[in-house]
């Protein structure tokens, strides 16, 4: 929208009189390719969503067919509203399908590295504590990505939050060991010597012992210690979690975003390589929330805007004829909807409504933009856990022992724990899988759907 017509709009719902328009900046030319078209309210609340590519498609069609469009390629797709909290409990069972990976991840390895000992330890008893992840905060997320260049520093940038690791990490398992003793056969593989110290009293007399550092100073050191193979050992746990747990937190994840009659998604492409879009709306409007980014928008972006953004997002509150100078819906009739190289009214404006909150579908309607949950799924090359406060609760040891003897009538051996850390995975287990993220994000009329490619196999008919 040229500079003019915010400065008259401005003057209209101000009565002020400005002296001259201030020098407003080029627009940016937008390379749209999946976009937010618009949100109705009947049948039932939904949205829709142009692809640009098959529009175009669509027009060279019509051009040719004229009166015949059956067979002309479809462009439009629709996605009814889900309640903010169903996509809250999707959430939460994602991260609990995250959960359940990292904690079987982890106790596997521990399994394979101290068998026989930790086999009989946990695999023969469960204390599995089966804690049910904590619901995610719902947090709009931006990032400068979203939005041209000419924007970056002025919108406020939020990273994900939907915190993919542990709520809590534990000594104790969080899954039963049925997750992760599966398969685990007993290795009576003789790993270590252990190592022996004398005393007379309180005096250490001498020690028989190797040059194994262990974890404790107290402990003799074991005289022998197959400390490759305790490596391979870890290997080959990652190995195997990598193959088969990573088929199991697929199907979690399935699981956690199927459709019901409370969560309708649309999948946009593959999750793989496009994302799963959910049009989210809550029950009661908050409007203070958007007055106050109206004012947040107008102190960030400065200039005109200062004075004028909060109105310029009211004008969804009051009637079309205040609004049709500024508010410019996308309508799949007009030729110049994927041809003009900018979005819709406002840009500067209408970027700054990624950071506006979920609402109830008609304030949507009437403030030209929708809230989404989105989920993706990405492959990715990490260290578990990933917090670094976490990393020395989850260390890979082997449980090896040394013993005291106390020279006396008759003498006395105590055996003294002297666990032994595997250096080679003090920053975490390496992990070479897929994760899926998940995240709330606001796109306003127009203007590109984040994450999302290519076009939906199937829609909704409306």
């Amino acid at each position: 929208m040229k500079r003019w017509t915010v400065l008259l709009v401005s003057l209209f719902l101000t009565g002020q009189v400005a002296a001259a328009p201030p020098k407003e900046q080029e627009a940016p030319k937008y390379d749209r390719l999946n976009i937010y078209n618009t949100t109705n309210l009947t049948p039932l609340p939904h949205a829709s969503f142009i692809n640009t590519a098959k529009f175009r498609e669509y027009q060279e069609c019509v051009a040719r067919a004229k009166s015949d469009k059956k067979n002309c390629a479809k462009y439009q797709f629709n996605v009814p509203y889900s309640l903010t909290d169903e996509t809250v409990r999707v959430g939460k069972d994602l991260r609990q399908a995250w959960q359940r990976l990292e904690d079987r991840y982890y106790w596997r390895a521990m399994v394979n590295l101290n068998n026989p000992a930790m086999y009989l330890s946990h695999c023969l008893v469960d204390f599995g504590q089966n804690k049910g992840a904590e619901k995610p905060e719902v947090v709009v997320y931006t990032n400068d990505s979203m939005y041209p260049s000419q924007l970056a520093g002025k919108i406020p940038s939020q990273g994900l939050k939907d915190k993919l690791r542990m709520d809590s990490y534990s000594i104790l398992p969080n899954v039963p060991n049925a997750d992760y003793c599966a398969g685990v056969q007993m290795d009576f593989t003789l790993m270590y010597l252990p190592g022996t110290c004398f005393y007379a009293g309180t005096s250490k007399l001498f020690c028989i012992e190797g040059d194994q550092d262990t974890l404790n100073p107290l402990a003799p050191r074991p005289i022998a210690f197959q400390y490759q193979e305790a490596v391979n050992r870890v290997k080959r746990a990652t190995t195997l979690a990598e193959r088969d747990y990573q088929k199991d937190y697929q199907k979690d994840v399935l699981e956690a975003v199927k459709p019901n009659a409370k969560f309708s998604p649309l999948l946009w492409d593959t999750m793989l390589s496009g994302a799963l879009i959910a049009p989210a709306q809550t029950i009661q409007p908050d409007l203070a929330t958007l007055t106050r980014k109206g004012q947040d928008a107008g102190n960030r972006l400065g200039d005109i805007f200062k004075a004028t953004a909060s109105m310029y997002y009211a004008q969804g509150l009051t009637s079309n004829a205040l609004t049709l100078p500024l508010r410019v819906h996308v309508l799949p009739t007009r030729k110049d909807v994927l041809f003009n190289p900018n979005p819709p009214a406002v840009w500067k404006l209408e970027e700054f409504k990624r950071t506006f909150p979920a609402e109830p579908s008609p304030i949507y309607e009437r403030y030209g933009y929708t809230n989404l949950f989105s989920s993706w799924t990405r492959p990715t090359v990490k260290l578990l856990p990933e917090p670094l406060e976490a990393k020395p609760l989850r260390q890979m040891i082997y449980m090896a022992a040394g013993n005291n003897v106390y020279l006396q009538m008759p003498p006395v051996v105590v055996p003294i724990p002297a666990p032994v850390l595997i250096k080679e995975f003090t920053a975490g287990l390496p992990y070479a899988g897929v994760q899926t993220h998940f995240t709330w994000q606001s796109v306003p009329e127009g203007y590109e759907v984040p994450q999302v490619s290519g076009i939906p196999p199937v829609d909704y008919p409306f």
